[in-house]
Formats: C-alpha cells, sequence, structure tokens
C-alpha cells in the first residue's frame, strides 16, 4: 500500500493565495478549476488533482469556483456533504451543499451568471468541453494552457507509468475486431475517444496506469479497420494485435493525428463532448474543421456498457474472487474481535488488500471504504484512521472492490458487526430498512427500456415509508472502471435498461455522529427466464447479510422468502454468517 498523499492546510491556504494574487496581475476575475485530468478521469489521485491543491477536499468529484477576493466556492454532491465540511473546516472555502435532484455544474453555473464577471480563466487541458461551452455563453474565457499554474503552485511530480499489455480474446470476452465492426458502419466514420475505459475497451489492452483503474492513459481514434491509441511515447507497450496501432507522443498531438488519417477518407469524427477536454477539442478543429466533428453524447459507450456473454463470465469470475476476500475479511475482523484483539479501521482497510491479493487481485478498483461506527455515516468515508477501534458493538461499514485478471472492477459493499453481538435497536431498525431496499430492487421484474429513475423508486420505497432516504443515487454501471456510464439506476440518469448491463444496487442510511449502513450488490440485468417480455436481475454477489443486524419483524413475507433463498445461494457458496 503506497502512502497516502496528503497537503497540509497551511499550504492549501497558501495555494489559494497564490492564484487570486496572479488572478488580479492578469485581470481574471474568475477561475475553474475542475476535479479532472487532461483525460477527464473521474477518480484522478490526489497527486494530479488540481482541485485538491486548492481546497483541500480529497473526495472523487466536485468543482471549483474561485473569485478574485473572497472564499473559493467548492460544489459537492450529497456523497460529499459531510466530508466536505470536514476537510475544509479552517480554510479559505465555502462548502456549496448541491441537493440529490442537481447537478453541481447546474449550481456552479448559476452562481456565475449572479457574480456576472468580465471574464473566467480555466485550464484547457482539464476542462470538459461542454463545461467550456456553458462558460462562453456566460462571459469571456481565457483558456491557459498547463504551463500557467505550476508556475505559482508547487505541484508533485508524476510517478512513471506501467506498461500497456494486451490480455486474452478470451478474459476480454469480444475481439478487437468484433467491437469495430460493432462500433463503426462505414469507411467515412470515426470515433476520437478520450474516455480511457473505452480505449481499454476497444483496445483490449490494459495499464494499470493510475491507482484503482485497470486502464491505461492516451487517446484513440477507432476507424472501420483499425484502433490508434496515443500515447506518451515514454510508455513501454506489449501488444501485437494487428488491428491495434499505439501511436507515440510527445507534445505533438495534432500532428499524429494528421500522419495516421492520410489514408481515410473520413466524412464525420465522433466526439463525446462530456470527456473531451476544451484544449484537445481546439486541436481535433484544426484537423477535421466543425463541419466534420459530431457530438455524440456517450460516445461508444452504448455498446461498452452492453456486455455479451464472454465479457459477462469474466466478470462473474471476478465477483467470485472478490467475495471470498469480502468474507473472509469479515470473518477476521470477528474472530479478532472475539479474541480480545484491537482491530482499527486501518487494520480493516489493510486487511481488506491482503485478502483481495490472496485471491489474485491486482490492484483494488477504488479505495477502500472502511468505516466503524459514526464514521460509517460519511458517505464515501477515505480516511480510516488506526486509532479508531472496531468494537463488539460497532457497526462497520465496509465497501471494497478489485481488479482480477480481465481487468474488469468488482464493487460490494457490506454493513456489520464487529463480532457476534446482536445490534442495538436502532442499528437493526436502519439496518433492516436498507437490507429492505435492496431485497426490493435485486428481486424487481420490470420491462425492456424501463428508466433507471423509476427503479430507483422501487429501492427507496421501504426507507420512504420508514421517513429515511439517501443523498445518492442507487445504482451505477459497472465495467472496466467501477464506474462505468451507459447504465445506472437514478433520478438524475435515467438510463434505459437493457439485457447485459451490469448495475450497482446499493441503497443506503446515514445518520451523522450515529453511523450508517450500506448494502450493495451488483446485478446483471437479463431476460426474465419466465416471463416473456420482461427483465430482472442476475446478482453476482453472494455475501450473506448480517444476522445480528435483521429486524425479522419489518420484513414482509415475500422479502423473508428472497432472503431465504439468497442465505441458500450464500450458504452453497460458503459465504452466508448463518453458520
Amino acid at each position: 500500500m503506497g502512502t497516502k498523499f496528503v497537503i497540509e492546510k497551511s499550504e492549501v491556504n497558501k495555494n489559494i493565495q497564490a492564484l487570486q494574487n496572479y488572478m488580479k496581475e492578469e485581470s481574471i476575475e474568475s477561475f475553474y478549476i475542475s476535479s479532472f485530468d487532461p483525460f477527464l478521469n473521474e477518480y484522478v489521485p490526489m497527486i494530479d488533482c488540481h482541485r485538491y491543491y486548492i481546497t483541500g477536499f480529497s473526495g472523487s468529484v466536485a468543482e471549483t469556483l474561485v473569485p478574485a477576493n473572497g472564499k473559493v466556492k467548492l460544489y459537492v454532491d450529497g456523497r460529499y456533504h459531510e466530508q466536505a465540511d470536514i476537510e475544509c473546516e479552517g480554510l479559505n472555502v465555502e462548502v456549496v451543499k448541491v441537493p440529490q435532484s442537481q447537478s453541481t455544474s447546474k449550481i456552479l453555473t448559476q452562481d456565475l451568471e449572479a457574480m456576472n464577471p468580465k471574464n473566467i480563466a480555466i485550464e484547457g487541458e482539464r476542462t470538459p468541453l461542454a463545461y467550456f461551452e456553458k462558460f462562453q455563453n456566460i462571459t469571456e474565457v481565457k483558456t491557459l494552457d498547463s504551463s500557467v499554474l505550476p508556475g505559482f503552485i508547487s505541484f508533485e511530480q508524476q510517478p512513471e507509468l506501467a506498461p500497456i499489455k494486451e490480455i486474452s480474446d478470451d478474459l476480454a470476452g469480444k475481439t478487437v475486431a468484433e467491437k469495430l465492426k460493432q462500433a463503426i458502419k462505414n469507411e467515412s466514420q470515426a470515433y476520437f475517444v478520450t474516455a480511457i475505459d473505452t480505449l481499454a475497451w476497444m483496445t483490449n489492452c490494459r495499464g494499470y496506469h493510475l491507482p484503482n483503474l485497470s486502464s491505461f492513459l492516451g487517446f484513440g481514434l477507432v476507424t472501420h479497420n483499425k484502433v490508434y491509441a496515443f500515447i506518451d511515447s515514454k510508455i513501454e507497450v506489449q501488444s501485437s494485435n494487428p488491428l491495434v496501432e499505439f501511436v507515440k507522443v510527445e507534445n505533438n498531438l495534432g500532428e499524429k493525428i494528421k500522419s495516421v488519417i492520410t489514408d481515410y477518407s473520413l466524412e464525420t469524427v465522433h466526439y463525446d463532448p462530456m470527456m473531451l477536454n476544451a484544449q484537445t477539442y481546439l486541436v481535433l478543429k484544426d484537423i477535421f474543421t466543425t463541419d466534420k466533428l459530431v457530438e455524440d453524447k456517450l460516445g461508444l459507450i452504448e455498446y461498452q456498457a452492453v456486455k455479451n456473454e464472454g465479457e459477462l463470465n469474466a466478470i462473474r469470475e471476478s465477483f467470485k474472487k472478490a467475495d471470498k476476500a469480502i468474507y473472509n475479511t469479515l470473518c477476521w475482523v470477528k474472530n479478532q474481535v472475539k479474541a480480545g484483539k484491537e482491530v482499527s479501521e486501518r487494520d480493516l482497510y489493510n486487511k481488506t488488500s491482503e485478502m483481495y491479493k490472496e485471491q489474485g487481485a491486482i490492484d483494488q478498483s477504488f479505495g477502500t471504504i472502511a468505516g466503524c461506527d459514526a464514521n460509517g455515516s460519511i458517505i464515501h468515508y477515505s480516511d480510516p484512521k488506526s486509532d479508531v477501534l472496531i468494537k463488539d458493538t460497532s457497526m462497520v461499514l465496509l465497501d471494497s472492490g478489485g481488479y482480477f485478471e480481465s481487468g474488469f472492477a468488482t464493487d460490494t459493499t457490506r454493513t456489520f458487526m464487529g463480532a457476534d453481538k446482536e445490534g442495538s435497536a436502532e442499528q437493526k431498525k436502519i439496518y433492516t430498512l436498507v437490507l429492505k431496499g435492496t431485497l426490493n430492487l435485486q428481486n424487481a421484474v420490470f420491462k425492456p427500456r424501463t428508466g433507471g429513475a423509476g427503479l430507483d423508486a422501487v429501492c427507496r420505497q421501504p426507507l420512504y415509508q420508514a421517513g429515511y432516504d439517501y443523498a445518492h443515487g442507487t445504482g451505477h454501471g459497472v465495467g472496466i472502471h467501477v464506474h462505468e456510464s451507459g447504465a445506472g439506476i437514478s433520478p438524475a440518469r435515467n438510463f434505459e435498461m437493457k439485457p447485459g448491463q451490469v448495475v450497482s444496487i446499493e441503497p443506503g442510511i446515514y445518520i451523522p455522529g450515529f453511523g450508517g449502513v450500506r448494502l450493495e450488490n451488483i446485478g446483471i440485468v437479463k431476460e426474465h427466464p419466465l416471463n416473456e417480455g420482461f427483465l430482472c436481475f442476475e446478482s453476482l454477489v453472494y455475501i450473506g447479510f448480517e444476522p445480528k443486524l435483521i429486524d425479522e419483524s419489518l420484513l414482509n413475507a415475500q422479502e423473508k422468502i428472497w432472503l431465504e433463498e439468497y442465505e441458500a445461494e450464500c450458504v452453497k457458496r460458503g459465504t452466508s454468517f448463518l453458520f
């Protein structure tokens, strides 16, 4: 486990002052800082997250608006309301808590309009094109290159990148030739790919270039007969597929793109505006001209998000190993606590990684969340403590995932008691309500193309009836990255459900100062085995629920049957806590 990168609060305030001094010198009235790197990744290591240097906030996603004077505004969604308050205390930062029904970008844009600045500066390489265009509708946009902020903020040096390696077709589940045939309809069409999980999917390659991601850093041009991957010139490549060509780039992306398209008569080049940074768009615009560039929201994700049976088999194998890793971790905690030994949140975090490695994991698919008692209420708790000890009365939330041989992500959450002691009445109540939500959605039957928002309501209903809710979506797509677009269960992103999608089911209840419960299973959307014209879920996760936290009086007859059936399969697999 590597050392976590931490920036002191005094350094954050110093960086804010340096940025605002620069803004005054350059007559800049507002400055937008994204959470992204040039590839617009969701999980950017804090060492490369410019937002972290300006706000001290370590969550994966947030927006930052810096005025020339006054406090920096940090916009966070419901997952991070509590965490942002804690991390930004004592800083010249105002936490703007965005409700679940709205997006952080929308609220930021509204605030920008209200400020009515003469201009806004952005880092072109780290700002999504869609944001750039929104800002242009409000005020003058000054696009700065990557050398500006390092002129007065000390960013840490990035580590060397690992080799890019090809995986076998049986692990990938689908050949590159099959993907090209599926995605490209004619010889005059191409896709410019900026989402690195899509590039990994198209090339059947993995690189593990960033922590908790199996993909590799690069841009791609997908033509009818070949995938061109533009990567840093220093990266080693171990791939022999003739349908994939790696093109080494040294600050000359435009020239390299021009060199590979001479044999193509391209009439349209499609791109996803939400996954393309403003600077790269200007490069493409110079090469292809505006009339050839076609906005294609989500890009190739419609093909990537619907898995075939080969891909699903690889994913099933990964989840079987992850189930064992999590079950073994929970058993270890319970046995240690019962024996009177000290186990901290940090011990749990470390042991989880160890157990995944025992099952063959190459890396974790995200930073493990290990929150004990009150810390379980922090939805994306990212700082497990060595001095917070797990007791037999403790309710513990463990959210973890891993990458195995195929490079597809796993993701599972279990909430459990520190040992075999019965949970308190309040612990049992909130646990059982969340369990009801999980069981109701996991066993739902629905029509094809049902929107994710409708299924989200199915999951929340048992919680609503008891007066509870949670400030995050119910489910996200899962693929090469643990958060994959193109599928999801949420009021905010109403994707249509299709057979072959892989989505999480993860309701929760979080009570600050008391604790939190989340129970996350992952399901494959599939055709119902009995009812023609209907869909249902196949569970990928089989880890028994915590019997010491279930209040059976809160379960109805159908929920008890669903629970018994699920636990019976867990018993068969050796991953139940009933015996």
